[in-house]
């Protein structure tokens, strides 16, 4: 009897058990590849996205590179204009002390001429 109660369950099991694993199995099996399929759009999607992000940043550092040059062009200007001012400055702080040397040396032979006739007058 033990014999004919275990066939019996066996043969239970092998009817109603099994076909339902054999049918959740199938499922598992169509989801796991629905969730494989979607993953992979989803994939895809993503390095379109990031492609495209990517390339903003890109063309950001480059709208950046361009824009770094003009300023630098600026300020090498304006270094060039500063030093141009500051020679010609120098030149006329030169050109007014030479004539100031010019005009001290003037006056002072005028007044050596003058020295010089009072001296003679004196002897």
């Amino acid at each position: 009897m033990t014999d004919n109660v275990l066939q019996t369950l066996q043969q239970l099991i092998q009817d109603v058990i099994a076909p339902d694993v054999r049918e959740l199995k199938v499922r598992l099996a169509s989801h796991e590849r629905q969730t494989e399929v979607r993953f992979t759009a989803l994939d895809q999607k993503m390095d379109v996205q990031f492609a495209a992000i990517d390339q903003r940043f890109t063309a950001s550092g480059q709208k950046m590179d361009v824009q770094f040059a003009a300023i630098d062009q600026r300020f090498g200007a304006l270094d060039q204009k500063h030093d141009a001012q500051f020679k010609a400055i120098m030149a006329a702080i030169s050109e007014s002390k030479a004539q100031a040397e010019l005009t001290s040396m003037r006056v002072i032979a005028a007044l050596s001429e003058r020295v010089a006739v009072l001296e003679s007058q004196r002897h």
